[in-house]
């Protein structure tokens, strides 16, 4: 198969051939409802909590779990920092957009864009970090 040879096998393929959908979505929607309503019912700070626990469970489950492409578990288990690339990067973009356009009907334009910009890094390198160091400690390098 092609998709074994070098390093044809990308994080975004190997992230989407394993994602476990349902619990990161349960993750997302507990979490972001909670969020919610604990926040003053702010729709904003639901959403970006929503989203970062999505990418976050939804990483380590697909790290942990043995279901999906045995080809994607091997290398998200070789290279657990470039497979935590993928959802760092869904977390980080999705906690930027919304992040943004909550400043914008805030009435921060200009300041809302460096706001949001450093709010996506944030949950970025957060998310990042972590699922980097569960794919070094516990991924499958033998699936």
């Amino acid at each position: 198969m092609t998709l074994e040879r070098g390093n044809a096998f990308t994080p975004v393929a190997s992230a989407t051939m394993i994602w476990p959908w349902g619990t990161a979505l349960a993750a997302g929607a507990v979490t972001g409802v909670a969020s919610f309503l604990l926040n003053s019912l702010s729709l904003s700070s639901g959403l970006t909590t929503a989203i970062f626990f999505f990418s976050l469970v939804g990483g380590a489950v697909a790290l942990l779990g043995g279901k999906g492409d045995r080809r994607a578990r091997r290398y998200a288990g070789q290279y657990p920092w470039r497979f935590a690339a993928a959802p760092a990067l869904l977390g980080g973009a999705g906690t930027a957009v919304v992040s943004y356009a909550g400043m914008l009907i805030g009435g921060a334009p200009f300041a809302g864009l460096f706001g949001a910009a450093f709010a996506g890094l944030g949950a970025a390198a957060l998310i990042w970090v972590i699922l980097g160091i569960i794919g070094m400690v516990a991924g499958n390098k033998s699936a």
